[in-house]
């Protein structure tokens, strides 16, 4: 059904007059009656009938005309929403891991809000699987996560790296003592999920090392680690730079290793949809906060213990 018949009907009604209504919507009389004509065909019903001085509606039409008038007031919300003139507007429904949250991501957003009035952001916070099953299901437009996410249709780019440390209460852990691998072994530990990316990490710092007798609980929120780990009940791997506040309100300790950690990449993935100038802004607004913060904060994103 044409929204331009729609309309004419929609001012036939109001204006009472072919010719009124042709100049209302710039174009002929002829080209008024035929939109007319082809809608009651569509409609099977008769819309408009003519007196000697002017048009009405029919009671057939009257009971139409009510839903003209909604059809058409929810075209024009749809067509104030649509992107113009280069702006973005819609909705960006964008995932990421908690060290994102516990960092940088609340500049974008709040940039976003600020100068877009028709862009809408929404955020889902979550482990890097859970994630990429969404941006791969359609669910997510882009997702900041700890590896980048492969499949058909999507792109992804580095956007900024952490160090990572072990993490304790100040009670757990002795100050003075740098902790190998074994040591830190027989402190309890405090984990990722089994298989995913950040226990990959975990696993790796311990190669070698016999883990059967570990006392290790997981969890699927770096902030319920890092609360569980503020309460003393173990030590964690987390990038310092996620536990700034806890450290400086001396909660949290950063635990002296021998041996360190690899760096962890943090990765932007997203659906690369043709012409989304919605999702290239929230693209760009990630990478420049991203920027800005570890300029900001250097030599903290790269230190480790």
């Amino acid at each position: 059904m044409n929204i331009r018949f729609l309309e004419t009907f929609l001012w036939l009604a109001r204006l009472k007059s072919f010719s009124a209504t042709a100049t209302r919507l710039n174009t002929t009389q002829p080209a008024i009656s035929a939109r007319l004509r082809t809608l009651e065909q569509e409609l099977g019903v008769e819309l408009i009938f003519r007196t000697s001085r002017e048009v009405h509606v029919t009671p057939e039409g009257l009971g139409i005309l009510r839903h003209v008038e909604a059809i058409l007031d929810l075209a024009h919300l749809i067509e104030n929403d649509v992107t113009r003139d280069g702006e973005p507007a819609g909705i960006v429904r964008v995932g990421v891991v908690d060290a994102i949250l516990r960092t940088w991501l609340p500049r974008p957003i709040e940039a976003l809000r600020t100068r877009y009035a028709k862009l809408s952001v929404e955020v889902m916070v979550d482990t890097t699987v859970q994630l990429a099953k969404s941006l791969r299901e359609g669910d997510l437009h882009l997702v900041v996560a700890i590896e980048p996410i492969r499949d058909l249709h999507l792109t992804s780019i580095d956007l900024c790296n952490y160090a990572m440390a072990w993490v304790s209460s100040p009670r757990l852990v002795d100050p003075a003592q740098v902790y190998g691998p074994i040591e830190l072994a027989q402190l309890p530990l405090i984990g990722y999920l089994r298989q995913s990316p950040p226990d990959h990490l975990v696993a790796e710092y311990f190669e070698g090392i016999d883990l059967s007798r570990a006392r290790i609980s997981a969890s699927n929120s770096m902030s319920s680690m890092i609360r569980l780990v503020a309460d003393g009940l173990g030590v964690a791997a987390v990038p310092p730079i996620c536990v700034a506040r806890e450290i400086a309100a001396n909660e949290i300790c950063v635990v002296p290793t021998v041996r360190a950690f690899k760096p962890v990449s943090f990765v932007a993935s997203y659906r690369a949809v043709p012409n989304s100038i919605a999702i290239t802004t929230v693209l760009e607004a990630f990478q420049r906060a991203a920027g800005e913060f570890a300029r900001e904060h250097g030599p903290d994103l790269a230190w480790a213990p």
